[in-house]
């Protein structure tokens, strides 16, 4: 009887240990939903050495120019001309014409609001989708990100365990799927996001060619 109580109290332990591992250190969330992508769709396009150093190279050029200049992700002045540009993963359509890029940025603590000086760095995440057209990359990003980590481990599992675990439970405005598939599933290089990205191209077109012909029309705040 004693063994069998004994054993009792071993197993609640063993579960109440589980169950706090995943509630506050996995995530309570990596424990229940999520749309993982099912085998069958998994991803698996791979470009060549040489192709992908030089789409390295573009991307990081690009994403230096949006930090320098503040725009998209990089709108925070905490932001500045010593910030580390990181790409931890880049995937690509079967076409190799749309991309997606996870980006974490390194920056001084000294330049938060309310640094904690404990540590030396801290760590901000962004996903980046992209439209290749020659040699040509067009970068969009769509508003989520993951800010203010001194790990840079646990920022990689965050950015990693969401896009290609849970971007496809996201959704819209009007309550309908965003992208309606993860990241690593081949089905996401056709879902709706890439409408909403080309729509948003020819917007900036529009208003560059405004401006071009119709400077009086247009107002830019300074």
């Amino acid at each position: 009887m004693k063994k069998r109580s004994a054993l009792f109290v071993v197993l609640l332990f063993a579960m109440g240990l589980i169950f706090c591992y995943f509630k506050y250190v996995y995530g309570w969330l990596g424990f229940s939903k999520n749309s993982d992508t099912p085998k069958e769709f998994l991803s698996n396009v791979k470009l060549e050495t040489n192709d992908y150093t030089n789409d390295s190279i573009n991307i990081l050029k690009q994403l230096k120019s949006l930090l320098k200049n503040h725009q998209q992700s990089f709108y925070d002045k905490n932001y500045f001309d010593s910030t580390r540009l990181i790409i931890d993963t880049i995937l690509f359509s079967p076409s190799f014409n749309r991309l997606a890029v996870l980006v974490i940025t390194k920056n001084p603590t000294y330049r938060q609001s309310m640094p904690d000086n404990r540590y030396k760095w801290y760590y901000d995440g962004y996903c980046y989708f992209g439209v290749k057209e020659n040699d040509s990359i067009a970068l969009s990003w769509m508003g989520d990100m993951y800010i203010n980590f001194y790990d840079k481990k646990g920022l990689v599992n965050s950015l990693r365990e969401f896009y290609f675990r849970r971007l496809g439970e996201v959704k819209d405005a009007a309550g309908l799927p965003k992208y309606k598939y993860n990241l690593n599933d081949i089905r996401f290089w056709n879902c709706p996001v890439w409408k909403e990205i080309a729509e948003q191209k020819q917007r900036d077109k529009d208003f560059e060619e405004e401006k071009r012909k119709h400077p009086e029309n247009i107002y830019e705040p300074k």
